[in-house]
């Protein structure tokens, strides 16, 4: 479905908002606002309509109603006093107030000027007659004038995945099709994708695809092909990530599993390629915002760069995730990845004590609720929610939001990782293996503190040459728990090398205290306990 108003035209089946034939940047919640406000234009709609119309009945704030409209009217050329398009009925609510044309696929139109609900259509053939319907505007990940030239970047990839082909018999096409299906349901529980409907997608099966040219008509950044053959009880599975534009493939990985249950392996399968595909076009996505020059950097890019600071855990980049995440909030205050990951970040002025300011906890806590009210699907925001309130002392909290936000995307390993990592801190240490192990298996190529629960885990259990081990394959060698485990470790074993161990934690921190750092990380008695013990037979005189 399309809406035509003034110089605007609004294409629902490719979420894009256009000026004079240019896509313009536009937040989620935003183009869902106007969409909703075209599909009951001429009419005034409340502000209750407006809640469950656009966050599905969910909690919002008036304050988050005042900010959406705000930046639809921005978007729109409106102002509070200048409301060419969105009018503010003061006490009942808001109307869209232009005319405003509906064209089907088929282009045929009828002008809106009374409330008319439409119903969407989601997902348009890229082929007709044989052709693909041409249409010279952005790709996604670069906003295009009509020759091509790119200006600017779409706020999150968006990704195509083409059905499987089916290399055995006929009788096996509805494994092919199940896989494809679960592999686009899988994606979208990344929030920071957006995924194309299996539904658009499906209909291309066996047909030959001209990957550019789908990815104009569609707007797709990246396409996904693979196939399935079966044969004497194992099944072979080719998995292919394309780039849309250049055609260059960016990664491919080829699955051998013997046949058992189909649906526990078609399970295990589609889980594992999501996360990597997850994990992937996050990394490709990285690479093109830091290709951009300061001045270029819209919220999303801010966000990419920043997320470099998780993996390092070093004060300099610290500094600079949160002035990049600053400035990510301040572009776009919708965003609820920004507000999550600058959570995270203003707590590690209280968990690490890097580059602090007043107050870190209480600025954590306020972004990160911001976060889950802004998108209250959103895994990562309720994992961060969830670790505002372990520093807190609000393990019950923890615990409820922790597993909201497992069970909102079972796929995210750094969400796994960073729970996992958590409750072994709070002496869950089985608990928080295994979740690290679902993280390391989803994420083959993962940071070093993925390993940090098995080292807790097997300190805990008095075996220390392997937490020792674990500990080594952390790395973060300027990060000073790997040296405080170490320590504790080589203490017990009463290794001559401990005391190296603990001189290298007061080089990093010069007034570090044992009980005060394990303390804040809601260590138990007897694991605090446990841990001094090894530091004191490490050198520590305290």
């Amino acid at each position: 479905m399309r809406y035509q108003f003034g110089d605007f035209e609004l294409a629902t089946e490719r979420y894009e908002l256009r000026r004079n034939g240019i896509v313009l940047h536009i937040e989620p919640l935003v183009f869902d606002l106007i969409q909703f406000l075209l599909r009951h234009a001429g009419r005034v709609v409340s502000r209750d309509e407006i809640v469950e119309g656009v966050w599905q009945g969910r909690l919002v704030s008036e304050a988050t109603i005042d900010g959406c409209v705000k930046l639809a009217r921005r978007v729109l050329g409106d102002s509070g006093d200048n409301q060419s398009f969105i009018r503010t009925v003061r006490g009942r609510g808001f109307e869209f107030a232009a005319p405003v044309t509906v064209r089907d696929q088929e282009q045929s139109s009828v002008s809106v000027s009374q409330d008319q609900t439409q119903g969407d259509i989601v997902g348009s053939r890229a082929t007709q007659g044989g052709g693909v319907v041409k249409n010279e505007a952005a790709l996604a990940g670069h906003s295009a004038s009509a020759d091509g030239t790119p200006l600017g970047t779409a706020p999150r990839p968006v990704l195509a995945v083409f059905p499987f082909s089916n290399q055995s018999g006929a009788a096996d096409d509805y494994f092919s099709d199940g896989l494809t299906e679960d592999i686009v349901t899988n994606l979208s529980r990344f929030r920071d994708l957006r995924v194309i409907a299996a539904g658009s997608t499906l209909q291309f099966k066996g047909c030959s695809i001209n990957v550019p040219e789908f990815c104009r008509e569609m707007r797709a950044g990246y396409v996904v092909q693979g196939s399935v053959r079966r044969a004497v009880g194992r099944v072979r599975i080719t998995v292919q990530l394309i780039d849309g534009v250049s055609c260059v493939q960016l990664w491919g990985e080829r699955y051998d599993r013997e046949m058992g249950d189909i649906f526990d392996l078609q399970d295990e399968l589609t889980r594992r390629i999501a996360a990597t595909l997850g994990v992937k076009l996050q990394d490709v996505s990285l690479e093109r915002a830091m290709a951009k020059g300061p001045l270029e950097l819209d919220s999303y890019d801010c966000v990419l760069r920043a997320r470099r600071y998780t993996s390092a855990l070093s004060a300099e980049m610290h500094a600079e995730a949160r002035d990049l995440l600053e400035r990510a909030v301040e572009l776009d205050p919708l965003s609820s990845d920004a507000h999550a990951l600058l959570a995270n970040v203003y707590l590690a002025e209280h968990r690490f004590e890097m580059n602090p300011r007043p107050d870190p906890i209480g600025r954590a806590l306020t972004h990160a609720l911001r976060a889950t009210e802004l998108d209250p699907r959103n895994a990562y925001a309720r994992c961060w929610l969830a670790v505002v309130h372990f520093f807190r002392g609000e393990n019950e909290k923890f615990e409820t939001e922790s597993q909201l936000a497992l069970r909102l995307n079972p796929n995210d390993p750094e969400t796994l990782a960073d729970i996992g990592h958590y409750l072994a801190f709070m002496g869950e240490f089985e608990r928080g293996v295994e979740l690290s192990r679902r993280a390391q298996e989803l994420n083959p190529l993962h940071p070093g503190w993925y390993y940090f629960s098995f080292a807790r885990r097997d300190y805990n259990r008095k075996e220390y040459e392997d937490a020792i081990r674990s500990v080594g394959k952390i790395g973060l060698p300027n990060f000073y728990w790997t040296h405080l485990l170490d320590a504790a470790a080589k203490g017990q074993l009463s290794r001559p090398d401990a005391g190296k161990a603990w001189s290298r934690i007061l080089e990093i921190k010069p007034n570090f205290s044992p009980h005060l750092e394990l303390r804040k990380w809601n260590a138990s008695p007897d694991d605090r306990d446990h841990i001094i013990e090894g530091l004191r037979r490490a050198g520590w005189s305290g």
